[in-house]
Protein backbone atom coordinates (compact mmCIF):
# COMPACT_ATOMS: atom_id res chain seq x y z
CA UNK A 1 0.00 0.00 0.00
CA UNK A 2 1.18 3.97 -0.62
CA UNK A 3 2.34 6.47 2.00
CA UNK A 4 -0.95 8.14 0.23
CA UNK A 5 -3.27 5.11 1.43
CA UNK A 6 -1.89 4.66 4.46
CA UNK A 7 -2.06 8.18 5.69
CA UNK A 8 -5.85 7.96 4.33
CA UNK A 9 -6.60 5.02 5.97
CA UNK A 10 -5.28 6.49 9.35
CA UNK A 11 -7.35 9.85 8.47
CA UNK A 12 -10.56 8.14 7.99
CA UNK A 13 -9.90 5.45 11.50
CA UNK A 14 -9.33 8.81 13.57
CA UNK A 15 -12.00 10.87 12.66
CA UNK A 16 -14.47 7.27 12.81
CA UNK A 17 -13.43 7.38 15.88
CA UNK A 18 -13.81 11.21 16.75
CA UNK A 19 -17.21 11.08 15.35
CA UNK A 20 -18.20 8.24 17.77
CA UNK A 21 -16.70 9.90 21.03
CA UNK A 22 -18.57 13.12 20.11
CA UNK A 23 -21.80 11.50 19.62
CA UNK A 24 -21.74 9.61 23.25
CA UNK A 25 -19.39 11.29 25.12
CA UNK A 26 -22.01 14.10 26.70
CA UNK A 27 -24.56 11.35 27.33
CA UNK A 28 -21.78 8.98 29.27
CA UNK A 29 -20.32 12.54 30.41
CA UNK A 30 -23.23 13.39 32.37
CA UNK A 31 -24.67 10.38 33.53
CA UNK A 32 -22.87 10.51 37.26
CA UNK A 33 -23.27 13.79 37.26
CA UNK A 34 -26.91 13.64 37.21
CA UNK A 35 -26.92 10.98 40.00
CA UNK A 36 -24.84 13.43 42.67
CA UNK A 37 -27.32 16.26 41.66
CA UNK A 38 -30.46 15.60 40.42
CA UNK A 39 -32.36 18.96 39.21
CA UNK A 40 -35.42 18.00 40.96
CA UNK A 41 -33.64 17.27 44.97
CA UNK A 42 -32.04 20.97 43.91
CA UNK A 43 -35.33 22.73 43.81
CA UNK A 44 -37.20 20.94 46.66
CA UNK A 45 -34.12 21.92 48.70
CA UNK A 46 -34.29 25.99 47.75
CA UNK A 47 -38.32 25.42 48.28
CA UNK A 48 -38.01 24.44 51.71
CA UNK A 49 -35.42 27.00 52.87
CA UNK A 50 -37.80 29.51 51.23
CA UNK A 51 -40.95 27.68 53.31
CA UNK A 52 -38.61 27.44 56.30
CA UNK A 53 -37.85 31.45 56.87
CA UNK A 54 -41.98 32.46 56.06
CA UNK A 55 -42.57 30.00 59.06
CA UNK A 56 -40.54 31.47 61.37
CA UNK A 57 -41.86 34.75 60.62
CA UNK A 58 -45.48 33.99 61.24
CA UNK A 59 -44.48 31.26 64.68
CA UNK A 60 -41.66 32.77 66.24
CA UNK A 61 -42.52 30.07 69.40
CA UNK A 62 -40.56 27.37 66.68
CA UNK A 63 -38.15 29.90 65.94
CA UNK A 64 -35.32 27.73 67.43
CA UNK A 65 -36.28 24.48 65.56
CA UNK A 66 -36.59 26.11 62.35
CA UNK A 67 -33.41 27.93 62.65
CA UNK A 68 -32.07 24.48 62.75
CA UNK A 69 -33.91 22.90 60.50
CA UNK A 70 -32.92 25.36 58.44
CA UNK A 71 -29.76 25.37 59.23
CA UNK A 72 -29.63 21.23 58.13
CA UNK A 73 -31.43 22.48 54.40
CA UNK A 74 -28.79 25.23 54.32
CA UNK A 75 -25.67 22.53 54.91
CA UNK A 76 -27.45 20.35 52.10
CA UNK A 77 -27.74 23.12 49.46
CA UNK A 78 -24.02 24.12 50.24
CA UNK A 79 -23.66 20.89 49.30
CA UNK A 80 -25.35 20.57 46.33
CA UNK A 81 -23.63 24.25 45.33
CA UNK A 82 -20.01 22.67 46.01
CA UNK A 83 -21.14 20.10 43.31
CA UNK A 84 -22.25 22.41 40.98
CA UNK A 85 -19.28 24.04 41.13
CA UNK A 86 -17.71 21.10 40.34
CA UNK A 87 -19.53 19.83 37.61
CA UNK A 88 -17.09 21.03 34.90
CA UNK A 89 -14.33 19.52 36.22
CA UNK A 90 -16.23 16.48 36.80
CA UNK A 91 -17.31 16.56 33.28
CA UNK A 92 -13.17 16.94 32.15
CA UNK A 93 -12.09 14.15 34.09
CA UNK A 94 -14.60 11.38 32.76
CA UNK A 95 -14.35 12.92 29.24
CA UNK A 96 -10.74 12.21 29.89
CA UNK A 97 -11.18 8.93 30.79
CA UNK A 98 -13.37 8.23 27.78
CA UNK A 99 -10.54 9.71 25.85
CA UNK A 100 -7.92 8.03 26.67
CA UNK A 101 -10.08 4.56 26.51
CA UNK A 102 -10.87 5.61 22.78
CA UNK A 103 -6.83 6.78 22.43
CA UNK A 104 -6.31 3.37 23.35
CA UNK A 105 -8.09 1.52 21.22
CA UNK A 106 -7.50 3.63 18.17
CA UNK A 107 -3.85 2.62 19.02
CA UNK A 108 -4.05 -0.82 19.48
CA UNK A 109 -5.87 -0.98 16.30
CA UNK A 110 -3.88 0.90 14.23
CA UNK A 111 -0.54 -0.47 15.28
CA UNK A 112 -2.28 -4.15 14.57
CA UNK A 113 -3.34 -2.89 10.85
CA UNK A 114 0.38 -1.19 10.46
CA UNK A 115 1.62 -5.09 11.64
CA UNK A 116 -1.10 -6.43 9.13
CA UNK A 117 -0.25 -4.05 6.47
CA UNK A 118 3.65 -4.60 6.78
CA UNK A 119 3.45 -8.53 6.45
CA UNK A 120 0.77 -7.76 3.57
CA UNK A 121 3.56 -6.02 2.05
CA UNK A 122 6.15 -8.14 2.48
CA UNK A 123 3.77 -11.02 0.88
CA UNK A 124 3.09 -9.36 -2.28
CA UNK A 125 6.98 -8.37 -2.77
CA UNK A 126 7.83 -11.64 -3.12
CA UNK A 127 4.50 -12.05 -5.52
CA UNK A 128 6.20 -9.71 -7.29
CA UNK A 129 9.63 -10.62 -7.47
CA UNK A 130 7.88 -14.24 -8.08
CA UNK A 131 6.18 -12.45 -11.11
CA UNK A 132 9.40 -11.00 -12.66
CA UNK A 133 11.18 -14.10 -12.13
CA UNK A 134 8.53 -16.26 -14.34
CA UNK A 135 8.80 -13.25 -17.11
CA UNK A 136 12.20 -13.64 -17.26
CA UNK A 137 11.90 -17.14 -17.88
CA UNK A 138 12.15 -18.80 -14.43
CA UNK A 139 9.98 -21.87 -14.15
CA UNK A 140 8.70 -24.30 -11.26
CA UNK A 141 9.22 -21.49 -8.61
CA UNK A 142 8.06 -22.28 -4.85
CA UNK A 143 7.13 -19.54 -3.16
CA UNK A 144 6.86 -18.64 0.68
CA UNK A 145 3.79 -17.10 1.21
CA UNK A 146 0.86 -19.41 2.46
CA UNK A 147 -2.48 -18.69 3.77
CA UNK A 148 -5.97 -18.77 2.95
CA UNK A 149 -6.65 -15.41 2.01
CA UNK A 150 -6.71 -13.66 -1.06
CA UNK A 151 -3.17 -13.22 -1.05
CA UNK A 152 -2.46 -16.61 -0.40
CA UNK A 153 -4.86 -17.84 -3.10
CA UNK A 154 -3.12 -15.99 -5.57
CA UNK A 155 0.72 -17.26 -4.70
CA UNK A 156 -0.39 -20.37 -5.06
CA UNK A 157 -1.98 -20.11 -8.34
CA UNK A 158 1.52 -18.69 -9.43
CA UNK A 159 2.87 -21.62 -8.44
CA UNK A 160 0.77 -23.92 -10.45
CA UNK A 161 0.98 -21.69 -13.34
CA UNK A 162 4.41 -21.84 -13.49
CA UNK A 163 4.86 -25.43 -12.96
CA UNK A 164 2.52 -25.60 -15.82
CA UNK A 165 4.54 -23.45 -17.98
CA UNK A 166 7.67 -25.46 -16.84
CA UNK A 167 5.76 -28.81 -18.34
CA UNK A 168 4.86 -27.05 -21.31
CA UNK A 169 8.19 -25.53 -21.99
CA UNK A 170 9.86 -29.01 -21.37
CA UNK A 171 7.67 -30.63 -23.74
CA UNK A 172 7.61 -28.18 -26.36
CA UNK A 173 11.23 -29.03 -26.38
CA UNK A 174 11.45 -32.36 -26.62
CA UNK A 175 8.94 -32.22 -29.00
CA UNK A 176 11.27 -29.93 -31.18
CA UNK A 177 14.08 -32.26 -30.55
CA UNK A 178 12.10 -35.41 -31.17
CA UNK A 179 10.74 -33.58 -34.50
CA UNK A 180 14.31 -32.51 -35.68
CA UNK A 181 15.24 -36.32 -35.36
CA UNK A 182 12.22 -37.07 -37.08
CA UNK A 183 12.79 -35.19 -40.22
CA UNK A 184 16.92 -36.91 -39.78
CA UNK A 185 15.30 -39.99 -40.01
CA UNK A 186 12.77 -39.70 -42.97
CA UNK A 187 16.00 -38.18 -45.16
CA UNK A 188 18.23 -41.16 -44.09
CA UNK A 189 16.13 -43.16 -44.88
CA UNK A 190 14.41 -41.89 -48.01
CA UNK A 191 18.30 -42.01 -49.10
CA UNK A 192 19.38 -45.59 -48.06
CA UNK A 193 16.29 -47.34 -48.88
CA UNK A 194 16.58 -47.37 -52.88
CA UNK A 195 20.56 -47.92 -52.85
CA UNK A 196 19.81 -50.64 -49.84
CA UNK A 197 17.52 -52.35 -52.17
CA UNK A 198 19.57 -52.66 -55.04
CA UNK A 199 22.21 -53.63 -53.18
CA UNK A 200 20.52 -56.72 -51.33
CA UNK A 201 18.79 -57.16 -54.99
CA UNK A 202 22.89 -57.78 -56.46
CA UNK A 203 23.71 -59.69 -52.82
CA UNK A 204 20.80 -62.36 -53.69
CA UNK A 205 21.89 -63.13 -57.49
CA UNK A 206 25.74 -63.66 -55.81
CA UNK A 207 24.22 -65.85 -53.39
CA UNK A 208 22.60 -67.89 -55.90
CA UNK A 209 25.19 -67.81 -58.47
CA UNK A 210 27.59 -68.85 -55.86
CA UNK A 211 25.26 -71.85 -54.27
CA UNK A 212 24.32 -72.49 -58.16
CA UNK A 213 21.20 -72.17 -57.39
CA UNK A 214 20.87 -68.72 -60.25
CA UNK A 215 22.34 -70.54 -63.01
CA UNK A 216 19.70 -70.93 -66.18
CA UNK A 217 17.95 -74.53 -66.53
CA UNK A 218 18.86 -74.24 -70.47
CA UNK A 219 22.92 -72.85 -70.18
CA UNK A 220 25.68 -75.22 -69.63
CA UNK A 221 26.67 -76.81 -66.86
CA UNK A 222 30.43 -75.31 -66.51
CA UNK A 223 33.70 -77.50 -66.61
CA UNK A 224 34.84 -75.94 -63.23
CA UNK A 225 32.69 -76.38 -60.46
CA UNK A 226 31.65 -72.56 -58.91
CA UNK A 227 30.82 -73.46 -55.98
CA UNK A 228 33.40 -71.37 -53.58
CA UNK A 229 32.33 -72.10 -49.62
CA UNK A 230 34.59 -69.38 -48.22
CA UNK A 231 33.28 -66.46 -50.64
CA UNK A 232 29.48 -68.10 -50.41
CA UNK A 233 29.73 -67.40 -46.76
CA UNK A 234 30.94 -63.94 -46.86
CA UNK A 235 28.22 -63.48 -49.40
CA UNK A 236 25.27 -64.54 -47.17
CA UNK A 237 26.91 -63.02 -44.47
CA UNK A 238 26.33 -59.74 -46.37
CA UNK A 239 23.24 -60.63 -47.07
CA UNK A 240 21.86 -60.50 -43.53
CA UNK A 241 24.20 -57.27 -42.61
CA UNK A 242 22.02 -56.15 -45.64
CA UNK A 243 18.97 -57.75 -43.84
CA UNK A 244 19.78 -56.27 -40.83
CA UNK A 245 20.04 -52.65 -42.40
CA UNK A 246 16.78 -53.13 -44.11
CA UNK A 247 15.45 -53.58 -40.31
CA UNK A 248 16.99 -50.11 -38.87
CA UNK A 249 16.21 -48.60 -42.32
CA UNK A 250 11.99 -49.50 -41.87
CA UNK A 251 12.67 -48.28 -37.75
CA UNK A 252 13.78 -45.07 -39.32
CA UNK A 253 10.47 -44.99 -41.12
CA UNK A 254 8.49 -45.56 -38.26
CA UNK A 255 9.82 -43.43 -36.07
CA UNK A 256 9.68 -40.31 -39.20
CA UNK A 257 5.74 -41.07 -39.89
CA UNK A 258 4.29 -41.52 -36.20
CA UNK A 259 0.63 -41.33 -37.13
CA UNK A 260 -1.79 -38.77 -35.77
CA UNK A 261 -3.93 -40.73 -32.13
CA UNK A 262 -7.39 -41.64 -33.09
CA UNK A 263 -8.11 -41.02 -29.59
CA UNK A 264 -11.50 -43.23 -27.41
CA UNK A 265 -11.80 -42.84 -24.37
CA UNK A 266 -11.07 -46.28 -22.59
CA UNK A 267 -10.71 -47.78 -19.17
CA UNK A 268 -6.10 -48.02 -19.05
CA UNK A 269 -6.63 -50.50 -16.28
CA UNK A 270 -9.07 -52.52 -18.39
CA UNK A 271 -6.85 -52.50 -21.20
CA UNK A 272 -3.78 -53.07 -19.29
CA UNK A 273 -5.11 -56.33 -18.26
CA UNK A 274 -6.29 -56.80 -21.55
CA UNK A 275 -2.42 -56.21 -23.00
CA UNK A 276 -0.75 -58.82 -20.14
CA UNK A 277 -3.50 -61.51 -21.26
CA UNK A 278 -2.69 -61.20 -24.84
CA UNK A 279 0.80 -60.44 -24.97
CA UNK A 280 1.89 -62.07 -22.06
CA UNK A 281 3.63 -64.98 -23.94
CA UNK A 282 5.41 -62.86 -26.00
CA UNK A 283 8.38 -62.37 -23.94
CA UNK A 284 8.97 -65.83 -22.43
CA UNK A 285 11.28 -64.47 -19.70
CA UNK A 286 9.13 -62.16 -18.35
CA UNK A 287 5.95 -62.57 -15.92
CA UNK A 288 3.22 -59.55 -16.26
CA UNK A 289 1.45 -58.50 -13.56
CA UNK A 290 -1.31 -55.61 -13.41
CA UNK A 291 -2.58 -53.37 -10.46
CA UNK A 292 -5.55 -50.71 -11.69
CA UNK A 293 -6.98 -51.22 -8.13
CA UNK A 294 -9.76 -49.00 -7.12
CA UNK A 295 -12.44 -46.73 -9.51
CA UNK A 296 -12.07 -46.60 -13.74
CA UNK A 297 -8.93 -44.65 -15.05
CA UNK A 298 -10.59 -43.00 -17.88
CA UNK A 299 -8.41 -41.17 -20.55
CA UNK A 300 -8.41 -40.56 -24.13
CA UNK A 301 -6.10 -42.19 -26.11
CA UNK A 302 -5.38 -44.42 -29.21
CA UNK A 303 -5.38 -48.06 -28.43
CA UNK A 304 -2.84 -49.31 -30.83
CA UNK A 305 0.00 -46.31 -30.29
CA UNK A 306 -0.75 -47.24 -26.10
CA UNK A 307 0.15 -50.96 -26.78
CA UNK A 308 3.09 -49.54 -28.89
CA UNK A 309 4.96 -47.75 -25.66
CA UNK A 310 3.76 -51.06 -23.28
CA UNK A 311 5.31 -53.30 -26.57
CA UNK A 312 8.42 -51.17 -26.35
CA UNK A 313 9.08 -51.15 -22.78
CA UNK A 314 8.36 -55.00 -22.53
CA UNK A 315 10.98 -54.85 -25.22
CA UNK A 316 13.88 -53.30 -23.71
CA UNK A 317 12.54 -55.61 -20.18
CA UNK A 318 13.04 -58.57 -22.09
CA UNK A 319 16.13 -57.13 -23.66
CA UNK A 320 17.72 -56.13 -20.57
CA UNK A 321 17.46 -59.66 -18.71
CA UNK A 322 18.82 -61.97 -21.14
CA UNK A 323 18.12 -65.17 -20.15
CA UNK A 324 17.51 -64.52 -16.84
CA UNK A 325 13.79 -65.33 -16.22
CA UNK A 326 11.96 -61.95 -14.79
CA UNK A 327 8.97 -59.80 -13.83
CA UNK A 328 7.58 -56.75 -14.89
CA UNK A 329 4.71 -54.93 -13.15
CA UNK A 330 1.93 -52.28 -14.55
CA UNK A 331 0.79 -50.01 -11.51
CA UNK A 332 -2.08 -47.60 -12.55
CA UNK A 333 -3.31 -44.65 -10.51
CA UNK A 334 -4.85 -41.46 -10.83
CA UNK A 335 -3.32 -38.08 -9.40
CA UNK A 336 -5.58 -35.06 -9.73
CA UNK A 337 -6.14 -34.83 -13.78
CA UNK A 338 -3.64 -36.95 -14.59
CA UNK A 339 -3.30 -40.81 -14.88
CA UNK A 340 -0.15 -42.54 -14.12
CA UNK A 341 0.61 -46.04 -15.32
CA UNK A 342 4.40 -47.16 -13.85
CA UNK A 343 6.22 -49.47 -15.75
CA UNK A 344 8.73 -51.46 -13.32
CA UNK A 345 10.87 -54.59 -14.04
CA UNK A 346 13.20 -56.59 -11.89
CA UNK A 347 16.39 -56.18 -14.77
CA UNK A 348 19.67 -55.01 -14.55
CA UNK A 349 18.49 -51.63 -14.58
CA UNK A 350 19.74 -47.99 -16.96
CA UNK A 351 23.76 -48.03 -17.26
CA UNK A 352 23.94 -44.12 -15.55
CA UNK A 353 25.92 -43.06 -18.91
CA UNK A 354 22.73 -43.00 -20.09
CA UNK A 355 20.52 -42.12 -18.32
CA UNK A 356 20.46 -38.22 -19.08
CA UNK A 357 19.63 -39.36 -23.04
CA UNK A 358 17.26 -42.10 -22.45
CA UNK A 359 14.47 -40.35 -24.53
CA UNK A 360 17.05 -39.17 -27.33
CA UNK A 361 16.89 -41.15 -30.73
CA UNK A 362 19.65 -43.46 -31.20
CA UNK A 363 20.80 -43.88 -27.13
CA UNK A 364 21.08 -46.99 -26.55
CA UNK A 365 23.67 -49.92 -24.82
CA UNK A 366 22.26 -52.74 -26.35
CA UNK A 367 24.69 -53.97 -29.34
CA UNK A 368 21.91 -54.46 -31.64
CA UNK A 369 19.72 -51.65 -30.78
CA UNK A 370 18.60 -49.17 -32.80
CA UNK A 371 18.04 -46.90 -29.84
CA UNK A 372 14.15 -45.24 -31.17
CA UNK A 373 12.10 -47.41 -28.97
CA UNK A 374 12.03 -45.18 -26.05
CA UNK A 375 11.84 -42.14 -28.50
CA UNK A 376 8.84 -43.88 -30.18
CA UNK A 377 7.20 -44.30 -26.96
CA UNK A 378 8.09 -40.41 -25.74
CA UNK A 379 6.84 -39.33 -28.75
CA UNK A 380 3.15 -41.07 -28.72
CA UNK A 381 3.20 -39.84 -25.17
CA UNK A 382 3.39 -36.52 -26.06
CA UNK A 383 0.90 -36.93 -28.65
CA UNK A 384 -1.56 -37.65 -26.26
CA UNK A 385 -0.91 -34.46 -24.36
CA UNK A 386 1.47 -36.50 -21.61
CA UNK A 387 4.97 -37.87 -21.39
CA UNK A 388 7.04 -40.67 -20.52
CA UNK A 389 9.57 -40.39 -17.41
CA UNK A 390 12.55 -42.81 -15.96
CA UNK A 391 11.60 -42.50 -12.48
CA UNK A 392 14.97 -44.95 -11.40
CA UNK A 393 14.97 -48.72 -10.25
CA UNK A 394 14.66 -50.20 -6.96
CA UNK A 395 16.12 -49.70 -3.67
CA UNK A 396 18.64 -52.22 -4.12
CA UNK A 397 19.65 -50.18 -7.25
CA UNK A 398 18.39 -52.93 -9.89
CA UNK A 399 15.45 -52.66 -12.08
CA UNK A 400 13.58 -49.91 -14.21
CA UNK A 401 10.70 -48.15 -13.58
CA UNK A 402 9.11 -45.64 -16.36
CA UNK A 403 5.79 -43.39 -15.46
CA UNK A 404 3.61 -42.85 -18.61
CA UNK A 405 1.88 -39.81 -17.52
CA UNK A 406 -1.81 -38.62 -19.39
CA UNK A 407 -4.05 -36.31 -19.02
CA UNK A 408 -7.74 -37.60 -18.26
CA UNK A 409 -9.44 -35.98 -20.79
CA UNK A 410 -6.59 -35.58 -23.75
CA UNK A 411 -5.26 -32.35 -24.46
CA UNK A 412 -6.32 -29.51 -24.96
CA UNK A 413 -4.39 -28.89 -27.96
CA UNK A 414 -2.49 -31.59 -29.71
CA UNK A 415 1.17 -30.96 -30.50
CA UNK A 416 2.09 -30.78 -34.39
CA UNK A 417 2.44 -33.79 -35.56
CA UNK A 418 4.11 -35.97 -38.78
CA UNK A 419 1.40 -37.65 -40.81
CA UNK A 420 2.33 -40.71 -42.37
CA UNK A 421 1.46 -44.53 -41.99
CA UNK A 422 1.29 -46.08 -38.75
CA UNK A 423 3.71 -47.86 -37.00
CA UNK A 424 4.69 -51.57 -37.69
CA UNK A 425 3.58 -53.52 -34.81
Amino acid sequence: MSLRSTILAMVLLVGSATLVFYLFQRQLASAPLALGTPPEVREQLEGSLAELKELAELDPSRKEELHRRFEERERMALRLRVLEHGRQDLVRRYQLILLGLIAASVAVAGIAWALRQGRQEGRLAKIQDALTDLGSGRTDLALEVRGRDTVGRIAAMIEATSRAIGRDRRRLAALKNLSAWQEAARRHAHEMRTPLTAARLEMTRLVDLLDGSGRPPEAPEPEQPTREPAALQAAQGALQELDRLGEFTHSFTSFARLPHPQRRRLDLGALAREFAATFGDAWPNLKLSVDASGNALIAAVDRDMLRQVWVNLCDNASQALGPRPGTLSFRLGRRGDLLEVDVADDGPGVDETVRGRLFEPYATTKAKGTGLGLAIAQRIAMEHGGELRYIGGSASGRGASFRLVLPVDGPASPPPSSSGAPPAP
